[in-house]
Parts: C-alpha cells; sequence; structure tokens
C-alpha cells in the first residue's frame, strides 16, 4: 500500500515539474481545512462508511465461456477518508498460488447522482468506472473498458456491486463476448464482514 501511495506521489511531483508549477514540499506540510463548498456526506457515504472494516472473499473467476472457473479467498480492507465523502479498499487476493494487492476509491458524485470507482491492482491496468444506484436491487451497476495486457485490445466491461446486508456485499464482473454479442460473468465475489 505504501508503495502505490509513493508511486501515485511521486507520479503527481513529476507530473507537476512537466507543466513547470512547483510541486510542494511533503516535509512539514500543512494540510488545508477542508473547503466550506465541499459537499456534506450524505444517505449513499454512509451507505460506503457502514463497509468500514475486514471482509473476507470468496471468489469464482471464469477467464472464458469455456475455461474452468478458478476459486480463490481475498480480503478487503475499507476505510473512509477525506471527511467520509470516499472509501479507500486495499483487496489482498491470490490467484493460482500467486498473491496480489489492489486498490480502490469509490465515492459518491451528489451532483450526476452516480457512485465512482478507481481501481489499480498489481499486473493490470486501473480502470475507472461510474454508475447508478438502483434501490430496488440495493445496487451500482458501472460500466467501463478494461485495457488487456496480452491482447492490447479494450473489452467493455461491467461491474455490479450488491449491498445485500449490514455484513454481506456482492460483487459480480462481466466481459462482452465480441463474438456471441453478449455478456458474461467473469468473477463472482461474496464479501463477508470479519467479525
Amino acid at each position: 500500500m505504501k508503495a502505490i501511495i509513493l508511486t501515485v506521489l511521486g507520479s503527481w511531483g513529476i507530473s507537476q515539474a512537466a507543466f513547470g508549477q512547483q510541486a510542494p514540499a511533503l516535509t512539514n506540510a500543512k494540510v488545508p481545512a477542508p473547503s466550506p463548498q465541499a459537499a456534506p456526506a450524505d444517505e449513499f457515504h454512509r451507505l460506503l462508511a457502514r463497509a468500514n472494516g475486514v471482509w473476507t472473499g470468496q471468489a469464482t473467476m471464469t477467464f472464458s465461456p469455456t475455461a474452468a472457473p478458478i476459486t480463490s479467498t481475498s480480503t478487503l480492507t475499507n476505510s473512509m477518508v477525506m471527511d467520509g465523502l470516499f472509501q479507500v479498499s486495499e483487496v489482498i487476493y491470490t490467484i493460482n498460488g500467486r498473491q496480489l494487492h489492489g486498490v480502490r476509491v469509490t465515492g459518491y458524485d451528489a451532483t450526476k447522482k452516480i457512485f465512482t470507482r478507481a481501481m489499480i491492482q498489481d499486473g493490470g491496468n486501473g480502470v475507472a468506472m461510474e454508475g447508478p444506484w438502483d434501490p430496488a436491487t440495493k445496487s451500482t451497476t458501472m460500466r467501463y473498458q478494461q485495457l488487456s495486457n496480452t491482447t492490447g485490445q479494450y473489452s467493455d466491461m461491467k461491474e455490479v456491486y450488491t449491498f445485500v446486508d449490514e455484513n454481506t456485499e456482492l460483487l459480480e464482473i462481466y466481459r462482452l463476448d465480441t463474438k456471441a454479442n453478449k455478456e458474461f460473468k467473469i468473477l463472482n465475489v461474496k464479501w463477508t464482514r470479519n467479525r
């Protein structure tokens, strides 16, 4: 996690220099007070905040419609930041004996009335997505495109995240099969809160 944060900060500093702007010193720097124009946390931010803590995930992955499924166990640690406006999640999971890490940031845009999410992980390309809340299913549906490291092609993807109850959440990710012109589920994770 520290390495990811340092990488992001280093990239930001390089971009500031590239645009001829001086990056502020990080040592002894004072953190500015929150802007009075910042939107207060609302019911959707509280929905995210209720997931604070550590969760265990049971996952089933299928990388193509004809591939055999792979199962894995993962750990999800959630915390709220920036006055309760964003949820930062660290995910640690193992696939085929290899441990991987991911970090995601989830928020709710009260102006657009949509959830937003950015995700980065080991060995993959980062993705950004957004989508609406469906009160009937207690879920968000976010569409995005993901670049394949092996083919260099983009795939149309869909994430459905369901808040089942206080101690259970469900993550489903779908990919569009362009040959059959239909979506198929590539990932299903049932998150259970650790007690």
